[in-house]
């Protein structure tokens, strides 16, 4: 098996045909009604409105600060008339902000307004109950490879990498492998139980990321608060003492942006999901209808 990217046709199907009926199912603390923002990263550079302003590869937009307007009321929010939903499909044409920073109109522009990815921000300086944490496939693939040789002194990531077939093995091309995907579906699970042991919540979810793992806490009525500190001294535990490769600026930075769950994460084709199992088969559960429809044999009449 090998990773396809997402053609932007298929990217245009998957978000007007599948995500809307997908918005249901997003974690509810993520869903719910308070205000969003959403980030968007384009295939190629998105022209905006103002002559002398840059294109923008990646945009990210409040949305949703209207106070009451929209309390216990997730359905707006997403599937309004101005909702995330619509912003998603064409951010060029519902772009909530105006001036020279807005995107240009996809009739103005000779490209696809679709989204490569979209984002949406943890905003820990409101959260400061909820902690992420970050497992890519790409860091256990190193920590494995560094294993594997005697000494790794003045050799680059690539280099050791290389030495040690990671680029050869399927999926051919990238830097991990399909066993460390399947490491860090196994680590966030481990993660899981960090949290339920020792921070005394089950209120975790896991989510399959495309090319890793993502674990969060969501827990609102626990006792604890996680302010820098404390998130140096989770990290820290989680990385030195437990030995799972976590990308540390993902839990410490109060300002991150995460893959949206149910969003296709284009370069793998898979779309970002939440599991409940580490036995989780990212290659057919994840699978966005387009490959589907692709790899089913062909009927007689057909």
């Amino acid at each position: 098996m090998a990773w396809k990217n997402a053609t932007v046709e298929q990217l245009k199907e998957y978000y007007y045909s599948e995500f809307p009926e997908r918005i249901s199912d997003i974690p509810e603390f993520i869903r719910g009604s308070k205000s969003k923002q959403i980030g968007i990263a384009f295939p190629e550079a998105h022209p905006v409105e103002g002559e002398q302003v840059p294109a923008k590869d990646f945009v990210r937009r409040p949305l949703f600060d209207n106070g009451e307007a929209y309390q216990n009321n997730y359905i707006d929010q997403w599937r309004g008339e101005n909702g995330i939903v619509k912003f998603v499909q064409s951010p060029g044409s519902n772009d909530p902000i105006e001036g020279k920073h807005a995107l240009a109109s996809p009739a103005l522009i000779d490209q696809p307004s679709i989204p490569e990815a979209v984002y949406y921000a943890v905003d820990f300086y409101d959260r400061n109950w909820a902690l992420v944490v970050d497992i890519d496939a790409k860091d256990v693939a190193l920590e494995w490879a560094k294993q594997q040789l005697t000494t790794v002194q003045n050799k680059t990531n690539e280099e050791i990498k290389r030495e040690t077939g990671v680029f050869e093995a399927a999926p051919e091309g990238y830097p991990y492998r399909f066993d460390d995907i399947d490491r860090s579906i196994e680590y966030g699970f481990e993660v899981k139980e960090f949290f339920r042991d020792n921070l005394g919540s089950t209120a975790t979810q896991a989510v399959y990321s495309g090319q890793g793992c993502h674990v969060y806490l969501y827990d609102e009525d626990s006792m604890y608060r996680y302010g820098e500190q404390n998130r140096e001294l989770i990290t820290h535990h989680l990385i030195h003492e437990l030995g799972i490769p976590i990308d540390k600026p993902v839990t410490t930075d109060p300002s991150r942006v995460m893959r949206l769950p149910y969003s296709l994460h284009a370069d793998v084709s898979r779309v970002v999901t939440p599991i409940s199992s580490p036995d989780f088969d990212y290659r057919k559960e994840a699978k966005p209808q387009f490959l589907t429809d692709a790899d089913a044999p062909l009927n007689d009449s057909q």
